[in-house]
């Protein structure tokens, strides 16, 4: 197969971590990307890391190909991916189902929500994924 075919079946994707409303990018964060395969298997695509803008470099995701979605009963014309974001002092974020067209590069923005201070120091509630959990310096 030549590059050029193998260049439209895939896309890419670049995932943007902030927070604040967007204003603070997050560098540092953990990007986890996995997708399910033919036999139901997930399977993980790689893990990255944000640069000092918050942004992954473009990860490059295989998709279908165009022409096998043009006629009714076809597949769908995009893959499907998961992705999953931390970064310490920031409660984890999961986002589902993603599409990713062929030949498009896709941003996937990731808003995180800083952990309250009084959780530092302190054990946490259960339904809080903490992955890093040193101690805060006392200031």
């Amino acid at each position: 197969m030549d590059t050029l075919q193998n260049d439209k079946n895939t896309g890419k994707l670049v995932v943007q971590v902030s927070a604040a409303s967007g204003a603070v990018p997050i560098e540092g964060a953990r990007v986890i990307v996995r997708a399910e395969d033919e036999n139901g298997h997930i399977r993980t695509l790689g893990i990255f890391t944000t640069d000092n803008s918050g942004i992954t470099e473009p990860i490059s995701i295989a998709t279908p190909s165009v022409s096998e979605s043009l006629s009714p009963g076809g597949k769908k014309p995009y893959s499907e991916i998961t992705t999953e974001v931390t970064a310490d002092g920031y409660f984890s974020a999961v986002n589902l189902n993603i599409p990713i067209y062929p030949g498009i590069t896709s941003i996937q923005p990731v808003p995180l929500i800083p952990l309250p201070d009084s959780l530092y120091g302190s054990q946490p509630p259960s339904d809080v994924v903490i992955h890093n959990d040193e101690q805060r310096p006392n200031l």
